[in-house]
């Protein structure tokens, strides 16, 4: 019997892993930073291509009349790491550009056909050299940057900041996210409808996943999962993270939110929690709570890259 239940939870493991999303695209919560009255002014070509596969590509804007040190803004789409497009962020892209920051929106690698988590960090060290090269041509110099990012894409941001620092052509020096998946240990992901969605497709009960993970038999994978989890890969030197959750979410359960919180909170690092209380994963149904969130990205982007 317990061979089996390894053999079991091996495959959905496997599965969980090759796959590394979920499913479906719902709509993505985009922090924006309101309103902008000076004209747009684009001094590239805009795309630029990062890597010889057709999706590492990113839009690149640089602030009219700016040389010498500038800060970067780059997001990073949602879409559950199998679809999703930097077209996603082009306006919050051009109205920081016309706020005197360079800034990016970029695509990545898919998951699946080979394509594993890593590849995809590995696709924001390569978009932020190329970005710090193209940069350097025009007299720029980016040597610090935010990163921003929704659902998936914030999930990339968040453990590329904590996890990559190290080897970043430009240093990750604080990061913007909205609805992560944070904790892949947490049962209660298992339980959502991200859990759901994996769990049909393989014809497995939500309980019975997440019961593996809550006992003995699946702790050998947890460290596979850890590593996955920005919020297992938070310490004292992380970076400072502003993040925003709905407590009605059924994609990504609130409890990653929560997860994230206690560990940036017990490791002492600068964060701000925005709970949405009527919101589901879209962040929709809390204008004051929206508010607070794009009025705390401004602070974030001036306070860190100015």
């Amino acid at each position: 019997m317990l061979q089996k239940l390894v053999a079991f939870f091996m495959s959905v493991f496997t599965f969980f892993l090759s796959l590394f999303g979920f499913g479906g695209t719902p709509t993505e919560p985009e922090p924006t930073p309101g309103p902008v009255t000076e004209p747009f002014v684009y001094l590239s070509e805009n795309t630029l291509s990062y890597g010889e596969n057709a999706d590492q590509n990113l839009d690149l804007f640089f602030p009219a009349g700016k040389t010498g040190d500038v800060g970067l803004v780059l997001f990073l789409h949602g879409g559950a790491w199998v679809t999703g497009t930097k077209e996603t962020y082009l306006p919050e892209a051009m109205q920081w550009q016309s706020r005197g920051y360079v800034t990016a929106t970029m695509n990545y690698r898919y998951l699946g056909n080979g394509v594993l988590p890593s590849d995809e960090l590995d696709d924001i060290t390569a978009a932020l050299r190329a970005i710090k090269a193209a940069a350097a041509q025009k007299g720029v110099v980016v040597s610090r940057t935010v990163l921003v990012g929704s659902s998936s894409g914030a999930h990339l941001a968040l453990l590329y900041a904590y996890t990559r620092q190290s080897e970043a052509p430009i240093a990750p020096v604080a990061v913007i996210s909205s609805s992560a998946p944070t904790d892949f240990t947490d049962p209660a992901f298992i339980r959502s409808g991200a859990g759901e969605l994996l769990a049909g497709s393989i014809g497995v009960n939500t309980d019975t996943l997440a019961a593996l993970m809550e006992s003995g038999i699946a702790q050998a994978f947890v460290p596979a999962l850890t590593r996955l989890s920005p919020a297992k890969q938070v310490t004292k030197d992380t970076v400072p993270t502003l993040f925003a959750h709905g407590q009605q979410d059924n994609i990504v359960p609130y409890s990653n939110a929560v997860s994230l919180d206690t560990a940036l909170t017990q490791n002492g690092v600068k964060h701000d929690f925005v709970s949405y209380p009527n919101s589901g994963h879209a962040l929709l149904n809390d204008p004051d709570c929206a508010l607070q969130f794009r009025t705390l990205t401004a602070q974030y982007i001036a306070m860190y890259l100015d």
